[in-house]
C-alpha cells in the first residue's frame, strides 16, 4: 500500500486529469454496450406477455383396444410427467383481439397424423380450441388462426417491422414443453431464405429450445420482429422469418415442397417432383389436412409411376437383365424381396436369416430382417383353429405374433409388453399383379403416433407377412400404394406338412393365390394325389405320413411379365429320413449367364454327368437326376427371345439306401407332366 500511495503521489496534477479523462474513454463504450444489449425484458413486460403468448397443445390419447402384459407404470414418471394431459408442441401469440399466429410446421398439416385436437394453454392450464385458419403458408411457415373460445384477458403484441443487425432481440416461448421462457440475445445476421430467395430470414442468438417454434422474436419494447421457425443444434445461432413476410399472406391455404424424390428398390435412380397445392380459406384444420395429405399422398403415386416409367426398359420387369436373371432364378422358403445393383445389371433374391421362436408346444413364429418392411414373419396357427378361421381374424393373427415380437411402450428405462392391439382399424383384401391375395389390416399406436401395418398371405401352417412398424406420417406420403407396389417383387415358397397342405388348397378361394385356385392335393383309397397346373403326381400313400413336407417355390415367369410360376416343388417323403424328390425347372442360359451355370445347362440337354439318370454321389447323398421327356417347352419371352425349357426330377437317398434307382422309378412313374396348351396339347 505505502508503494502504491507513493508511486500516486509522484504523478502531477495534469497527469492525474489527464487519468481521469483515459478512463471515462475506456469505460464509456462498455455503458453504452450494455445499454445497447438489456439481458432482461422488464417484468411488467413479462407478465402482459402471459396474456399474449401461449402454449401450443394436443391432448395425449391412450387406446382402448391395446392390452398390456401388466399395469402401466406411470408412478413412476415424474409428477409432471404423470399428470400432464397434453402435448406441448409449440407456441403461439395473439397478433390482434381474435387472431393468434404460429408456425405452419408446428401443426403439420400436410402429414397423416393420431394427434389433431390442437389447443393453445395459457400459464394457468386452461386450454382454448383452435378454430378456423384465416391464414397459412408452409412456403413463409406462417398461420394465423382463430379460436373456438377465448380467454377473458387478451393483449395481442404490436409488430415493428424493423430490425438491425445488433438489435437485442428475446425469443419467447415454450421452451422443452416447460411452459413460457424468456431469453436474450442480438440479431447476429440476415440470410437469404432458402427456397425460393424472395427474403431475408432473421438470424439470432437468443436460445430458441424445441417448442419455441411459433414464438415470437420480441425488440427490447417487446414488439414482435419476426415468428421463430429454426433452432441451431446449438441453440445459439437460430431463425425467425421476418414479419414483413405477414404482408404477403395470400388468402390461401399454400403448401410447397421442393425435390420429393422416389428411387427404385433402394438403388440411385431416382425421380424427383415439387409439390404445391392451394386450398380456400377460412377453413377448418381438418379439412384443410385432408385435402393437403390427399394431395400429397396423390404426389408420391405419380412420382413412383414416373420413376417406374423412366426406367421401365431396365427395371422389373421389363428389364433385360432382370430377364436374363429370370433363367436361373434363386429359390427361397417364406419370403424373398428382388434387389438390383445401382445399374440394374445383377440381380439377386435377398433372404435373411430366420430366428424361430416355439410359443407353444405345436406353434412357432418366425422372424427375419426384410428389404421391404420392418421385419418379416411367418405366424404358425394354434392346433384347434381352422386355417380358415385363422385368416378371418387379423387379430388373432397379430396377438400370435406379439408372443414372438417384442412390442413395448417404454417408460424411460422401464418397457411393458403390449400382448394385443386389438381389433384393426381396418382390414383389405387385395390381389397384387401376380394374383396372390394380401390380407392388410392397419392398427393405430396413439400414444407414439405411430401405426403397426401387416400384410399377410395364407401359408400352409398359417400365414407370413410383411410387417411395419412406423411413424404415422409414413400415411400421408404414398405408403399403401408403395407398399401394394413393391409386394409385386417379392418371390414366395410354400412350404408345409401333407394335411397342411389338404387344408390350405382348401380354403376359400379369395384367400388362394391365382396358381393354387385350381389345385388339388388329397390322400384317397390309398393314394396321394396331388394336381397342380403343370403335372399330376399319383403315389402310394403308405410311403406318406401326416409328417411328408411339401415345398413349392414361385418365381417369374419367363414368357410372361408379372406372372407367377412354380420353378420348384419337394417333397420330403417322412421327416428324419435321409430321403427327398425333387422336380425343378432349368431354362437356357441367356449371355450373361454364368460359365457354371451355361455347363450345367450342357449336361441337361445331352443328358449327360449329373443329369444322366444315373446314381452319383453328392454331399452324402445318391442322386438321380432324369430330365424328363416331353418336359422340353420352347418359349418366346417378353424380348423377344427364344428361350427353351427343361424340366428334371431329382431322387436323393442316404448313403445306405438300397435299390434307389428302382424307388426313384416309383416316384418318377407317378407323376404325368402337362404340355403347355400353346403347343396343341396336353398329352403326358
Amino acid at each position: 500500500m505505502t508503494y502504491h500511495r507513493q508511486a500516486m503521489d509522484s504523478y502531477s496534477t495534469p497527469t492525474i486529469v489527464s487519468l481521469l479523462l483515459f478512463s471515462v474513454l475506456l469505460f464509456c463504450p462498455v455503458i453504452a454496450r450494455a445499454d445497447n444489449n438489456m439481458t432482461f425484458l422488464d417484468k411488467k413486460v413479462i407478465n402482459s406477455l402471459r396474456l399474449s403468448v401461449y402454449e401450443v397443445v394436443v391432448p395425449k390419447i391412450e387406446s382402448q383396444k391395446i392390452q398390456y402384459a401388466r399395469e402401466l407404470p406411470f408412478h413412476k414418471l415424474s409428477y409432471k410427467e404423470r399428470e400432464e394431459k397434453y402435448f406441448s408442441i409449440g407456441t403461439a401469440f395473439f397478433i390482434n383481439e381474435k387472431e393468434l399466429m404460429t408456425a405452419a410446421h408446428v401443426l403439420k398439416l400436410k402429414y397423416f397424423s393420431l394427434l389433431t385436437d390442437f389447443h393453445i394453454r395459457d400459464s394457468d392450464g386452461r386450454v382454448y380450441k383452435i378454430g378456423q385458419i384465416k391464414q397459412f403458408s408452409s412456403i413463409r411457415d406462417m398461420v394465423v388462426f382463430e379460436l373456438e373460445e377465448y380467454p377473458e384477458d387478451i393483449i395481442a403484441l404490436n409488430v415493428s417491422k424493423q430490425v438491425e443487425i445488433g438489435d437485442t432481440v428475446f425469443s419467447v416461448g415454450n421452451a422443452q414443453g416447460e411452459g413460457l421462457s424468456f431469453r436474450a440475445g442480438q440479431v447476429a445476421s440476415f440470410t437469404t431464405e432458402p427456397e425460393h430467395g424472395k427474403w431475408k430470414d432473421i438470424r439470432f442468438t437468443s436460445p430458441a429450445s424445441p417448442g419455441n417454434s411459433g414464438g415470437p422474436l420480441l425488440n427490447v419494447n417487446g414488439q414482435v420482429v419476426g415468428l421463430i421457425i429454426q433452432k441451431n443444434a446449438s441453440e445459439n445461432y437460430n431463425v425467425a422469418v421476418p414479419m414483413t413476410e405477414y404482408d404477403n399472406l395470400n388468402g390461401t391455404a399454400e403448401f410447397y415442397m421442393r425435390n420429393i424424390s422416389l428411387n427404385l428398390n433402394g438403388s440411385q435412380n431416382t425421380y424427383s417432383m415439387n409439390w404445391s397445392e392451394h386450398i380456400a380459406l377460412p377453413n377448418t384444420i381438418h379439412a384443410i389436412s385432408r385435402k393437403a395429405q390427399s394431395s400429397l399422398n396423390a404426389v408420391y403415386e405419380q412420382i413412383s409411376s414416373k420413376v417406374s416409367q423412366k426406367y421401365a426398359d431396365d427395371y422389373f420387369p421389363k428389364g433385360k437383365r432382370f430377364r436374363a436373371y429370370l433363367r436361373n432364378q434363386v429359390n427361397v422358403r417364406q419370403f424373398g424381396v428382388l434387389k438390383s445393383d445401382a445399374d440394374f445389371n445383377m440381380w439377386r433374391l435377398s433372404s435373411y436369416s430366420k430366428k424361430t421362436i416355439p410359443i407353444s408346444e405345436d406353434q412357432k413364429i418366425t422372424l427375419s430382417k426384410s428389404d421391404l418392411s420392418t421385419l418379416q414373419v411367418k405366424i404358425e396357427k394354434p392346433r384347434n383353429v381352422t386355417l380358415e378361421a385363422f385368416m378371418g381374424s387379423p387379430k388373432m393373427v397379430m396377438d400370435h405374433l406379439l408372443k414372438a415380437l417384442p412390442l413395448t411402450r417404454d417408460f424411460d428405462v422401464e418397457k411393458v409388453r403390449i400382448v394385443s392391439l386389438g381389433d384393426p382399424e381396418k382390414t383389405e383384401i387385395w390381389e397384387d399383379k401376380l394374383g396372390r391375395p394380401w390380407i392388410s389390416s392397419l392398427w393405430y399406436r396413439p400414444y407414439s403416433n405411430s401405426f403397426v401395418y401387416s400384410h399377410c398371405l395364407a401359408y400352409p401352417k398359417g400365414v407370413i407377412c410383411n410387417v411395419d412398424i412406423k411413424k404415422a406420417w409414413y400415411l400421408s406420403t404414398g405408403y399403401v400404394s408403395l407398399m401394394k407396389k413393391d409386394l409385386n417383387e417379392v418371390a414366395v415358397g410354400y412350404e408345409g406338412d401333407l394335411y397342411d397342405w389338404i387344408d390350405y388348397v382348401s380354403l376359400s378361394q379369395n384367400y388362394l393365390p391365382r396358381t393354387f385356385k385350381t389345385s388339388q392335393i388329397r390322400v384317397q383309397n390309398g393314394r396321394l394325389h396331388i394336381k397342380l397346373n403343370d403335372f399330376t403326381l399319383d403315389l402310394n400313400s403308405h410311403a406318406f405320413n401326416e409328417k411328408t413336407s411339401l415345398h413349392f417355390h414361385f418365381g417369374y415367369s419367363n414368357k410372361s411379365l408379372l406372372e407367377e410360376e412354380l420353378l420348384l416343388f419337394e417333397v420330403i417323403p417322412k421327416k428324419g429320413v435321409d430321403a427327398h424328390y425333387r422336380i425343378q425347372k432349368y431354362f437356357s442360359p441367356s449371355k450373361f449367364s454364368s460359365d457354371t451355370y451355361s455347363s450345367q445347362w450342357d449336361d441337361i440337354v445331352k443328358k449327360v454327368e449329373d443329369f444322366s439318370g444315373k446314381v452319383f454321389i453328392d454331399n452324402k447323398h445318391q442322386v438321380i437326376r432324369k430330365v424328363v421327356t416331353g418336359g422340353t417347352e420352347e418359349i418366346a419371352s417378353v424380348n423377344g427371345d427364344t428361350i427353351q425349357r427343361e424340366t428334371v426330377i431329382g431322387c436323393y437317398y442316404k448313403l445306405s439306401e438300397e435299390n434307389p434307382l428302382a424307388k426313384c422309378n416309383e416316384f418318377t412313374n407317378g407323376i404325368s407332366f402337362y404340355e403347355q396348351e400353346s403347343n396343341g396339347s396336353r398329352a403326358s
